[in-house]
Protein backbone atom coordinates (compact mmCIF):
# COMPACT_ATOMS: atom_id res chain seq x y z
CA UNK A 1 0.00 0.00 0.00
CA UNK A 2 1.31 3.45 -0.92
CA UNK A 3 1.51 5.92 1.97
CA UNK A 4 1.54 9.64 1.12
CA UNK A 5 4.51 11.46 2.64
CA UNK A 6 5.75 15.01 2.78
CA UNK A 7 9.25 16.34 2.49
CA UNK A 8 10.15 17.36 6.03
CA UNK A 9 13.50 18.69 5.05
CA UNK A 10 16.91 18.20 3.68
CA UNK A 11 19.64 17.98 6.25
CA UNK A 12 23.37 17.65 6.55
CA UNK A 13 24.21 15.30 9.43
CA UNK A 14 27.24 16.93 11.05
CA UNK A 15 28.53 13.81 12.80
CA UNK A 16 28.63 11.61 9.69
CA UNK A 17 28.90 14.15 6.90
CA UNK A 18 25.89 12.53 5.23
CA UNK A 19 23.16 14.42 3.44
CA UNK A 20 19.73 13.10 4.37
CA UNK A 21 16.29 13.81 3.02
CA UNK A 22 13.58 13.25 5.63
CA UNK A 23 10.13 12.10 4.55
CA UNK A 24 7.27 12.10 7.04
CA UNK A 25 3.85 10.52 6.91
CA UNK A 26 0.86 12.84 6.90
CA UNK A 27 -1.13 10.47 9.13
CA UNK A 28 1.69 9.41 11.45
CA UNK A 29 4.00 12.42 11.96
CA UNK A 30 6.16 10.56 14.51
CA UNK A 31 7.42 8.15 11.83
CA UNK A 32 10.19 9.56 9.63
CA UNK A 33 11.99 7.92 6.73
CA UNK A 34 15.59 9.11 6.30
CA UNK A 35 17.13 8.55 2.88
CA UNK A 36 20.82 9.26 2.31
CA UNK A 37 21.37 11.17 -0.92
CA UNK A 38 24.29 12.54 -2.88
CA UNK A 39 25.44 16.14 -2.68
CA UNK A 40 24.36 17.00 -6.25
CA UNK A 41 20.82 15.76 -5.64
CA UNK A 42 20.73 17.53 -2.26
CA UNK A 43 21.75 20.78 -3.94
CA UNK A 44 19.09 20.30 -6.61
CA UNK A 45 16.35 19.62 -4.06
CA UNK A 46 17.44 22.58 -1.92
CA UNK A 47 17.37 24.91 -4.93
CA UNK A 48 13.88 23.74 -5.88
CA UNK A 49 12.61 24.05 -2.29
CA UNK A 50 13.97 27.62 -2.15
CA UNK A 51 12.53 28.35 -5.62
CA UNK A 52 15.91 29.63 -6.78
CA UNK A 53 15.76 31.02 -10.32
CA UNK A 54 18.80 30.34 -12.48
CA UNK A 55 19.60 31.41 -16.03
CA UNK A 56 20.32 27.91 -17.38
CA UNK A 57 18.43 24.74 -16.48
CA UNK A 58 20.10 22.25 -14.18
CA UNK A 59 19.69 18.51 -14.82
CA UNK A 60 16.39 18.12 -12.96
CA UNK A 61 15.00 21.32 -14.50
CA UNK A 62 15.93 19.98 -17.93
CA UNK A 63 14.23 16.67 -17.18
CA UNK A 64 11.01 18.48 -16.18
CA UNK A 65 11.22 20.52 -19.40
CA UNK A 66 11.63 17.33 -21.47
CA UNK A 67 8.68 15.62 -19.75
CA UNK A 68 6.49 18.65 -20.41
CA UNK A 69 7.74 19.10 -24.00
CA UNK A 70 6.71 15.52 -24.72
CA UNK A 71 3.21 16.26 -23.43
CA UNK A 72 3.59 14.18 -20.29
CA UNK A 73 3.08 15.02 -16.64
CA UNK A 74 4.75 13.64 -13.51
CA UNK A 75 1.83 12.40 -11.41
CA UNK A 76 3.72 10.76 -8.53
CA UNK A 77 7.01 9.54 -7.16
CA UNK A 78 6.75 6.21 -5.37
CA UNK A 79 9.53 4.89 -3.13
CA UNK A 80 8.71 1.22 -3.51
CA UNK A 81 11.58 -0.95 -2.35
CA UNK A 82 14.64 -1.26 -0.13
CA UNK A 83 17.21 -3.82 -1.23
CA UNK A 84 20.66 -4.18 0.36
CA UNK A 85 20.35 -0.76 2.03
CA UNK A 86 19.42 0.92 -1.28
CA UNK A 87 16.06 2.57 -1.82
CA UNK A 88 14.28 2.26 -5.17
CA UNK A 89 11.56 4.45 -6.63
CA UNK A 90 9.33 4.80 -9.66
CA UNK A 91 8.17 7.89 -11.47
CA UNK A 92 4.58 7.66 -12.65
CA UNK A 93 4.09 9.77 -15.75
CA UNK A 94 0.82 10.40 -17.53
CA UNK A 95 0.88 10.74 -21.31
CA UNK A 96 -2.15 10.70 -23.62
CA UNK A 97 -4.29 9.12 -20.90
CA UNK A 98 -1.80 6.33 -20.31
CA UNK A 99 0.42 5.84 -17.26
CA UNK A 100 4.09 5.23 -17.93
CA UNK A 101 6.27 4.03 -15.04
CA UNK A 102 10.00 4.76 -15.07
CA UNK A 103 12.52 3.51 -12.51
CA UNK A 104 14.31 6.24 -10.56
CA UNK A 105 16.50 6.91 -7.59
CA UNK A 106 14.36 8.41 -4.82
CA UNK A 107 16.56 11.52 -4.71
CA UNK A 108 16.01 12.24 -8.41
CA UNK A 109 12.29 11.58 -8.07
CA UNK A 110 12.03 13.92 -5.10
CA UNK A 111 13.98 16.61 -6.98
CA UNK A 112 11.44 16.37 -9.81
CA UNK A 113 8.42 16.19 -7.49
CA UNK A 114 9.44 19.36 -5.66
CA UNK A 115 9.69 21.20 -8.98
CA UNK A 116 6.24 20.22 -10.26
CA UNK A 117 4.31 19.73 -7.02
CA UNK A 118 3.82 16.00 -7.56
CA UNK A 119 3.02 13.81 -4.56
CA UNK A 120 5.59 11.46 -3.05
CA UNK A 121 4.49 8.09 -1.67
CA UNK A 122 6.32 5.31 0.14
CA UNK A 123 5.28 1.66 0.21
CA UNK A 124 4.08 0.76 3.70
CA UNK A 125 6.47 -2.22 3.81
CA UNK A 126 9.41 0.13 3.23
CA UNK A 127 8.21 2.44 6.00
CA UNK A 128 7.69 -0.52 8.32
CA UNK A 129 11.23 -1.67 7.62
CA UNK A 130 13.22 1.55 7.55
CA UNK A 131 11.35 4.45 9.17
CA UNK A 132 12.41 5.67 12.58
CA UNK A 133 10.14 6.96 15.32
CA UNK A 134 10.76 10.50 16.50
CA UNK A 135 9.24 12.66 19.18
CA UNK A 136 9.23 15.92 17.30
CA UNK A 137 6.80 18.61 16.18
CA UNK A 138 6.93 18.20 12.40
CA UNK A 139 6.22 21.89 11.87
CA UNK A 140 9.49 22.78 13.60
CA UNK A 141 12.83 22.30 11.82
CA UNK A 142 15.01 19.50 13.17
CA UNK A 143 18.00 20.52 15.27
CA UNK A 144 21.43 19.13 14.33
CA UNK A 145 21.45 16.74 17.31
CA UNK A 146 18.01 15.38 16.33
CA UNK A 147 19.23 14.78 12.79
CA UNK A 148 22.32 13.03 14.13
CA UNK A 149 20.10 10.75 16.26
CA UNK A 150 17.87 9.89 13.30
CA UNK A 151 20.90 9.17 11.10
CA UNK A 152 22.59 7.07 13.81
CA UNK A 153 19.45 4.99 14.36
CA UNK A 154 19.05 4.45 10.65
CA UNK A 155 22.73 3.57 10.20
CA UNK A 156 22.42 1.03 13.04
CA UNK A 157 19.47 -0.49 11.24
CA UNK A 158 21.42 -0.69 7.97
CA UNK A 159 24.33 -2.42 9.71
CA UNK A 160 22.10 -5.17 11.09
CA UNK A 161 19.70 -5.78 8.22
CA UNK A 162 20.15 -8.86 6.03
CA UNK A 163 18.50 -9.88 2.74
CA UNK A 164 16.40 -12.42 4.67
CA UNK A 165 14.74 -9.53 6.50
CA UNK A 166 12.99 -8.68 3.24
CA UNK A 167 11.67 -12.15 2.43
CA UNK A 168 7.89 -12.36 2.55
CA UNK A 169 7.05 -15.18 5.00
CA UNK A 170 4.02 -16.00 2.84
CA UNK A 171 6.17 -16.90 -0.17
Amino acid sequence: MKVPVKLLGLHFAPSSGATVVLLGEFDNPDRVLPIFIGPAEARSIAMAMAEVEISRPQTHDLFVDVIEALGAKLVSVDVNDLIDSTFFADLSLEHDGETVVVSSRPSDGIALAVRVGAPVNVESAVLDEAAVMVDHDVDTPFADDEIDQIVERFQSYLETVTPDDFVDPND
